[in-house]
């Protein structure tokens, strides 16, 4: 049994003996005036002492000076877990928390609500708005449940998390439009999976493009709603980082609950970026690649990098790569010029072309490699991105300079000590970080710590290590004889082959290719 049935089974049990009050004073009548939730982006920030995954966060917490602080923090709601047996939330917290917040700032009940009749007492306990969750309640009772909840004249955060809630989540959708609620209904995409508590920051942003993608195929003519992130966000960077994704609020937990001191950082961090005007480039390697893990299969992504020439990238194109990167440093043997973006211009026509002619069945998403951001062939695929020739760009080895709006991290991993720059890289808020050999025998032909090419794989148990901080990008050392064990062993998301591949550097050797490919289908199918 997982924790979320386990929690719901529990749910039952305690309303079947103590009924839907969990034995507290419920109100005759709503106190206070319902206050609009969320009409403008922000942050939402939880009063929150325990959770399942984290155990005591707050032991000490009180409801009402916690939600006097995230006042004082300008946020824009405030989530009250009401849920006792592992959150140690209650109903007693959300009436103390609804009146600190007078009419200042809108609260949602958070809880597991499972039947009709615990809206009516959320609404009289002074709640703004409630969490109905798309994975617990099937279809018909969550569109009865959310009803209730529009006469009321409360909001709905309808979380979703599953390919099977977006058809629950559009049932509601056009309930509350039939209804003139359309400003009542919003979506929640949780990071964490409420059944393994594990997080992926990307699963907001691929759900959130999944559903402007059946906006545009439906032609749907009611209001695109609004989404919000939750879960998954520590750090003041991390809501810098969601900010900038798009979405039009966020859900911080335990960063605020534990350490209300910092509410103020998490506020105005998010708030600052998702108010901030963008250029075209900036974020949207992020959802270009949610769009590539959206119609992923089984089977990882595969990306070669070291890639030189024309030839070598259309081979790795016909054969099914989902990204294709150009190194640009200095001391690489397969290193391209700074001079070179004429030609990787012509080979993203040459891919585009062959895409549009239904030659090759993706069109792969192009980076550029580096290892200094300052230096000119740093800067030269910095201007490849402003000129939309690459996608975005991976930062090897470049610790805290790597840019979030740019594209992802690479970090170089050969003991536990190595594990502090990871970690970093995560609490910055990036959706994903690539890990590789570190070079500390100078076995490559830089002489450089941050390079690859060195044949070698990274040390399982370190690899191990790293796949509990979240989805595995895994290269180094890979080649056609050993990826499939690695597949079988680690299940990474994401394998980059560089020199496993080549028959001299920076010369892709098709025979091999053809076999790296091949194994990884095979890998997936045994």
């Amino acid at each position: 049994m997982d924790i979320l049935t386990e929690i719901c089974e529990k749910r039952r049990e305690d309303i079947k003996n103590k009924g839907f009050s969990f034995g507290h004073k419920i109100p005759k009548k709503r106190i206070r005036p319902v206050v609009s939730f969320l009409d403008e982006p922000g942050t939402i920030l939880e009063i929150k002492r325990a959770s399942p995954s984290k155990g005591w966060i707050a032991p000490k917490l009180d409801a009402a000076k916690t939600c006097k602080n995230y006042k004082k923090a300008d946020t824009k709601a405030i989530s009250c877990l009401t849920e006792e047996n592992y959150f140690h939330g209650s109903l007693k917290d959300l009436q103390k928390a609804t009146k600190k917040a007078e009419k200042k700032v809108a609260v949602l009940r958070k809880d597991f609500l499972l039947e009709p009749e615990e809206i009516e007492i959320s609404y009289l306990c002074g709640a703004d708005a409630v969490l109905l969750i798309g994975r617990i309640l099937e279809q018909e009772k969550l569109l009865e449940m959310a009803k209730k909840a529009f006469e009321y004249g409360i909001s709905v955060l309808l979380e979703i998390r599953e390919e099977s809630d977006i058809q629950k989540a559009f049932a509601v959708l056009e309930l509350a439009n039939s209804m003139n609620c359309n400003k009542k209904i919003i979506l929640g995409i949780n990071s964490r999976d409420l059944a393994t508590f594990t997080i992926d920051l990307l699963i907001p942003l691929k759900l959130n493009e999944k559903i402007r993608k059946i906006y545009k195929e439906r032609k749907i003519d009611f209001p695109f709603p609004r989404i919000i992130s939750e879960s998954g966000v520590t750090t003041p960077s991390a809501a810098n980082f969601v900010g900038n994704l798009g979405f039009h609020a966020v859900l911080i937990g335990e960063a605020a609950a534990r350490n209300p001191k910092n509410a103020k950082k998490l506020v105005k961090s998010f708030s600052k970026a998702a108010n901030s005007k963008k250029l075209e480039y900036e974020f949207s390697f992020w959802k270009k690649l949610s769009a590539l893990l959206e119609e992923k299969s089984a089977k990882p992504l595969i990306k070669v990098c070291g890639i030189t020439s024309k030839e070598d990238a259309v081979k790795c194109a016909e054969l099914g790569a989902d990204i294709l990167g150009f190194i640009f440093a200095e001391k690489s043997p397969r290193t391209n010029k700074p001079e070179d973006s004429a030609k990787i211009k012509e080979i993203r026509k040459e891919l585009t072309e062959l895409f549009e002619s239904k030659k090759i069945k993706k069109m792969p998403l192009l980076v550029g490699v580096i290892v200094d951001p300052f230096s000119e062939e740093g800067n030269s695929v910095f201007q490849m991105c402003y000129e939309q020739i690459l996608d975005g760009i991976q930062f090897h080895g470049c610790g805290n300079l790597a840019k979030g709006e740019f594209g992802y991290a690479a970090v170089p991993l050969a003991a536990e000590e190595d594990f502090g720059a990871l970690k970093e890289i995560y609490s910055s808020g990036f959706p994903r970080v690539l890990i590789d050999a570190k070079n500390l025998e100078n076995t490559n032909a830089s002489g450089d710590s941050r390079y690859g090419g060195t044949g070698k794989t990274i040390p399982s148990e370190i690899i191990a290590e790293s796949k509990k901080l979240g989805p595995l990008w895994l290269s180094g050392g890979l080649n056609p004889e050993n990826i499939q064990e690695m597949i079988k062993n680690f299940q990474p998301e994401l394998v980059d082959v560089n020199s496993g591949v080549e028959s001299e550097p920076g010369k892709k050797d098709f025979s091999k290719l053809e076999q790296f490919f091949s194994a990884v289908e095979s890998a997936v199918q045994q």
